[in-house]
């Protein structure tokens, strides 16, 4: 009677193999026909048996069915799961685990490329419809099957990392950014843009921290050498703002911008002289420069208000002095007007510009140049 009852159990464990086994071929044969729902249908309950669930064949099956579901056109098989290319990736990635003999890899290979293209679509769809944060996850998916497919897709990595910081997400883009510079991806403007998070969280050290860490491995790179100056003259710092410069105009003769900085910063020391040359030749490489205009027209109208000032405490009876230092200043206010009045031609809406040149012409009682003004004042 025992030998009837052990036979009829192994009988019966036999048929559940068989069952789960036929479940799969089941799936494998509705895959070849197109019929996707049945495919994945037959195909779930033998990831969970433990009769099929180590078979490396189920996943591979798995793998197949799911990456069709993500790459169909049919509307019917389109909403079956909500994430088919994430299940397809992670179907081969554990039939790799299993596949000691490596029956399936060159297919795997094959297939995950697909899965990382169609990742690398839909982030580029996902961009161009302004949901960074998605594109950004997509791009980096498709680098992690890249790169577990052997591919080093650092192109991928950098757009994600690029999306994150679009959208806002400035400790996912310095991740992503950091993962970048560990790759050994040779590029000095991620230092840049990692420099530009900081800045928007409000870390000027760490802004300034890594702009270091680029220009030490980049010293020639004049990006990261404005990038590091602009630093110095947002905090203040106009000595190290200088010297780096001085640095980038030995480098670059005819960048207005480099020569309209170093007038800013002559100008705040007192370098009155360095200042009005630096604006100068500003101006003389972009004739359409409006600050530099601005900036030199400004340079003369402060010093004609210094002098002036110590005018006006002169005593009553120094005459002559007062004279003297009046034509001095009105001189300077004179200087002035062509390089204010060209301001105003490139920026006819600048305020600052109408009210400075409204103090000039009635200081130098030019009145219809005055009711000019005015005019464009109300």
């Amino acid at each position: 009677m025992k030998k009837s009852i052990l036979l009829i159990i192994v009988m019966l464990t036999g048929s559940i193999i068989f069952a789960q086994t036929s479940k799969r071929t089941s799936a494998y044969n509705y895959l070849r026909n197109g019929k996707l729902d049945k495919a994945k249908e037959y195909i779930d309950p033998t990831i969970s048996n433990e009769k099929t669930m180590a078979d490396p064949k189920t996943w591979f099956y798995r793998g197949n069915i799911y990456l069709q579901l993500a790459l169909t056109t049919e509307p019917a098989y389109q909403n079956l799961d909500p994430d088919p290319l994430g299940v397809a990736y992670e179907s081969y990635k554990k039939t790799l685990e299993l596949d000691e003999k490596e029956t399936y890899k060159v297919d795997i290979v094959n297939n995950m490329q697909v899965i990382a293209i169609k990742y690398y679509e839909l982030a580029v769809g996902n961009y161009n419809e302004k949901e960074y944060i998605k594109a950004s996850g997509n791009f980096e998916k498709a680098y992690q099957i890249n790169m577990a497919g052997g591919k080093n897709d650092t192109a991928a990595l950098q757009n994600a990392a690029i999306a994150a910081q679009i959208g806002n997400d400035h400790d996912l883009a310095l991740r992503l950014y950091q993962q970048i510079l560990e790759s050994d991806y040779g590029n000095p403007q991620v230092f840049n843009s990692m420099s530009e998070i900081y800045k928007a969280k409000e870390d000027t050290a760490g802004a300034l921290s890594i702009i270091q860490e680029g220009r030490t491995l980049y010293p020639d790179n004049f990006d990261l050498l404005i990038a590091e100056t602009n630093i110095y003259l947002a905090a203040g710092d106009v000595e190290n703002a200088l010297t780096n410069l001085e640095k980038a105009l030995e480098k670059d003769t005819t960048n207005p911008i480099i020569y309209f900085a170093l007038g800013t910063n002559y100008d705040q020391m007192g370098k009155l002289a360095e200042a009005e040359a630096a604006y100068k030749s500003a101006i003389e490489l972009d004739d359409n420069y409006f600050d530099a205009y601005y900036n030199l027209g400004a340079l003369y109208v402060n010093q004609a208000a210094d002098i002036q000032k110590v005018a006006t405490d002169l005593p009553l009876d120094a005459t002559e002095e007062y004279d003297r230092m009046k034509e001095e200043a009105d001189g300077l206010l004179k200087k002035s007007l062509p390089y204010l009045e060209k301001a105003y031609e490139i920026n006819p809406d600048d305020i600052k510009t109408l009210v400075s040149l409204k103090e000039i012409y009635t200081r130098l009682n030019m009145m219809e140049k005055l009711k000019e003004v005015n005019a464009k004042l109300k």
